[in-house]
């Protein structure tokens, strides 16, 4: 049964990477994820934010699957596995803190797909939405 979810994990981000694929290659599959990803509560921004982000996901998700697998390990574990365990830890937490850079800041542009490199990040993006419906003072132009 414990491995039937290393198989998940394994099916999923596979399904997961080849969908990012995709969307490196064609910009009409955003509108495609802006309807998936409708489920995130947290607005159009960061739903567009995490599709810039998708390929840092599934490399996170690859880790995770390496460190489950590894969990439902018996026994002691050889000094390259606990080399790879580690490995795939650390490119874990730096999917992730590259996942948040890329919501909030669409930063690095290189793991960002080519065609939404321009995009602002929410940060920005929420920045020139407040400038933008700001009033100006009367007198001011």
């Amino acid at each position: 049964m414990a491995y039937f979810l290393v198989a998940f994990f394994v099916i999923g981000t596979g399904f997961l990477t080849w969908k990012f694929i995709q969307l490196w290659k064609s910009p009409e599959l955003v509108e495609w994820f802006m309807t998936t990803f409708a489920i995130l509560p947290f607005g159009r921004d960061v739903r567009r934010g995490e599709i810039r982000a998708l390929g840092l996901t599934a490399t996170l998700l690859w880790a995770a699957t390496v460190l489950i697998f590894f969990g439902l390990q018996d026994g002691d574990m050889s000094s390259a596995a606990l080399a790879l365990g580690g490995a795939a830890l650390v490119i874990l937490l730096l999917s992730a803190l590259c996942e948040v850079s890329v919501v909030l800041f669409n930063r690095p542009k290189f793991v960002v797909p080519p065609h939404m490199r321009s995009d602002l990040g929410v940060i920005a993006e929420r920045r020139a939405r407040r400038r933008a419906t700001r009033k100006k003072p009367e007198g001011r132009r």
